[in-house]
C-alpha cells in the first residue's frame, strides 16, 4: 500500500483562520476530534454496532413464516404407483405454539390407504403446541433474548475500543507536547549561549575579559547545541508516533504539518479538581463498560441455564389440523368439526444424565463469571483510586514547582544583570542558567505527567 501524504493543516485550516502571523497551535481537543472521527479503530468500533444489529435480525429470522412444498411420484410400466403433493405455510409464535395450514393431494394405484385424499385434495389448518419442553423457552426464543443482550454488549465493546484509542492517542499527544517544549527551551538556551559567547569574545578583544572566558563560553554553547540536537531527534520520533493516530476517513494516513505546534508550557493551566465535583467511585464502577460487559456475559449464561433447565422437562407435543375438501371451488364447502386429524408425541430420557450434566456445567460457568465480576469490580475500584490520586498529586506538584521555576528565573536574571555590569563571572551566569534550564525541563515533565494522569483518569472512568 502506497502511503498518501496529506498536509493536516489543509484539513484544519478552518481552526486557524485567526492565526496567520503566529505559528498555529494544534490543540489537544482538535487532535482528539480527528482521532475519534477518522482513525481506523474508530471505524472498526462502529462495525460492532452493526454486528449487534445483524445478530438481532438473524435471531428474529427464527420466527419468520415458512413456505414449504413437496411432491413425490412413481411411474413404472405405464402404471402410476403413487403421487404425493403437499404445500403449506408454517408460522412460529412466541409461546411454544406453531400455526400451520396448507393443501395436500394424493393419487396412485398402490397408494397407502391412510394417505388417500378426495379427488379435490384436502385443505388443512391447525396448530402444534409444546406442553413440556419448549413451552416456556426454546432455542428460537433463547437466541433472540441472547441477541438482544449481545446488541447491548456491542455498545460496551465499542466504548471500550474507543476509550483505549483515545487514551493511547492522548499519551502520544502529550509526549509530543513534552518533546516540542523541550526543544523550545534548548533553542532559547542556544540563542542565549550564542549571544553570551559573542559578547565575551568582543570583551576579550577589548581587553575587558580574559580569552579563557571565550573558551568557557564556546564549550557552553556546544553543550547547549548537543542538548538541542538530542531533543530535536526525540521530537521527530514523537511526531512520527503522533502521525500514526492521524487519518482521513479511516483509510488515508496524514502527515502533520511542521508548522503546527502544541501550546507552550508557559500557557499551561489546569482547573483544580475536587472530589466533590466528581461522581462517587461506586457509581462510576457500576456503570463502567467493563463491568456492564461482564454482567451481559452472565445474563447470556443465565439464558443458556434456563434453556438447559427446560431440557429436563419431558417432550409433550400436540398437533391438531382441521380438514376440508373443496366443493365447487369452495374451500370450506364440506367443512365439519368432525373432519380433522390430530396427534401427540411424548418422550423423556429415564436418567436425564446428559441434561443434568449440561445444567450443572452451565451453573458452574455462571458462578465462575460472577467470581470474575467481583474481582473485576475490585480491580476497577483500585484503578480509579490510583488514577484519581495520581491526577490530584501531579496537579499539586505542578502548582508547587511553577513557583520554583519563577524563583530560578529571577536568580538567573539577577545574575545576568550583575554579569553585564561586571560584578559577576561567566561561571555563575552559566550555573544559574543551567539551574533554570533544568527547572524548565522539570516543569515540562511535571505538566506532561499531569496531562497524562488526567488522560488516565478519563480512561478509567470512560468519560466521552
Amino acid at each position: 500500500m502506497i502511503k498518501i501524504s496529506l498536509i493536516l493543516s489543509f484539513i484544519l485550516c478552518g481552526f486557524y483562520a485567526n492565526s496567520q502571523k503566529e505559528t498555529p497551535v494544534f490543540s489537544f481537543e482538535e487532535y482528539l476530534s480527528i482521532v475519534k472521527k477518522h482513525h481506523p479503530i474508530s471505524c472498526r468500533a462502529n462495525l460492532k454496532i452493526e454486528k449487534g444489529n445483524a445478530k438481532i435480525k438473524k435471531a428474529k429470522g427464527g420466527f419468520d413464516p415458512k413456505l414449504q412444498g413437496e411432491m413425490y411420484q412413481k411411474y413404472f410400466n405405464g402404471t402410476q404407483y403413487y403421487s404425493y403433493l403437499n404445500t403449506g405455510l408454517k408460522i412460529p409464535t412466541w409461546f411454544g405454539l406453531s400455526l400451520q395450514g396448507g393443501y395436500g393431494n394424493t393419487d396412485g394405484t398402490y397408494l397407502n390407504s391412510e394417505a388417500k385424499t378426495p379427488n379435490n385434495g384436502l385443505w388443512y389448518a391447525g396448530a402444534t403446541l409444546n406442553l413440556g419442553k419448549g413451552l416456556m423457552l426454546d432455542q428460537r426464543r433463547a437466541e433472540l433474548k441472547q441477541a438482544k443482550i449481545y446488541e447491548s454488549s456491542t455498545f460496551m465493546e465499542q466504548r471500550l475500543m474507543l476509550n483505549q484509542l483515545v487514551y493511547d492517542a492522548s499519551i502520544s499527544y502529550w509526549n509530543w507536547y513534552k518533546a516540542y517544549n523541550k526543544v523550545e527551551v534548548y533553542k532559547t538556551a542556544v540563542q542565549n549561549a550564542k549571544i553570551r559567547f559573542e559578547g565575551v569574545k568582543a570583551s576579550a578583544y577589548l581587553g575587558e575579559k580574559a580569552f579563557v572566558d571565550t573558551l568557557k563560553a564556546v564549550i557552553q554553547l556546544q553543550n547547549r547545541q548537543l542538548k538541542l540536537e538530542q531533543s530535536e531527534l526525540d521530537l521527530d520520533n514523537k511526531k512520527a508516533l503522533l502521525e500514526t493516530f492521524l487519518w482521513q476517513d479511516g483509510f488515508v494516513p496524514l502527515i502533520l504539518d511542521s508548522t503546527l505546534k502544541p501550546k507552550s508550557y508557559l500557557e499551561s493551566s489546569s482547573k483544580k479538581a475536587t472530589l466533590s465535583e466528581l461522581p462517587k467511585f461506586e457509581a462510576l464502577i457500576n456503570k463502567h463498560p467493563e463491568m456492564l460487559y461482564y454482567q451481559y456475559n452472565i445474563d447470556l449464561l443465565k439464558i443458556d441455564y434456563r434453556l438447559k433447565k427446560e431440557n429436563l422437562k419431558p417432550t409433550i407435543q400436540l398437533k391438531y389440523n382441521s380438514l376440508s375438501s373443496p366443493t365447487n371451488q369452495n374451500v370450506f364447502g364440506d367443512y365439519s368439526l368432525n373432519n380433522y386429524n390430530w396427534g401427540a408425541k411424548v418422550s423423556y430420557p429415564i436418567f436425564t444424565r446428559k441434561e443434568r450434566g449440561n445444567l450443572q456445567l452451565s451453573k458452574i460457568k455462571i458462578k465462575e463469571n460472577e467470581s470474575q465480576l467481583i474481582n473485576k469490580k475490585a480491580s476497577i475500584n483500585y484503578k480509579l483510586i490510583s488514577a484519581y490520586n495520581t491526577w490530584i498529586s501531579s496537579e499539586n506538584q505542578v502548582d508547587i514547582y511553577a513557583k520554583t521555576v519563577q524563583n530560578y528565573k529571577a536568580l538567573f536574571n539577577s545574575e545576568s544583570t550583575l554579569f553585564n555590569i561586571g560584578e559577576s563571572s561567566l561561571f555563575l551566569v552559566n550555573y544559574r542558567e543551567k539551574e533554570l534550564i533544568n527547572a524548565e525541563i522539570k516543569i515540562i515533565d511535571l505538566l506532561t505527567k499531569f496531562y497524562s494522569a488526567k488522560a488516565k483518569w478519563n480512561y478509567q472512568t470512560v468519560i466521552e
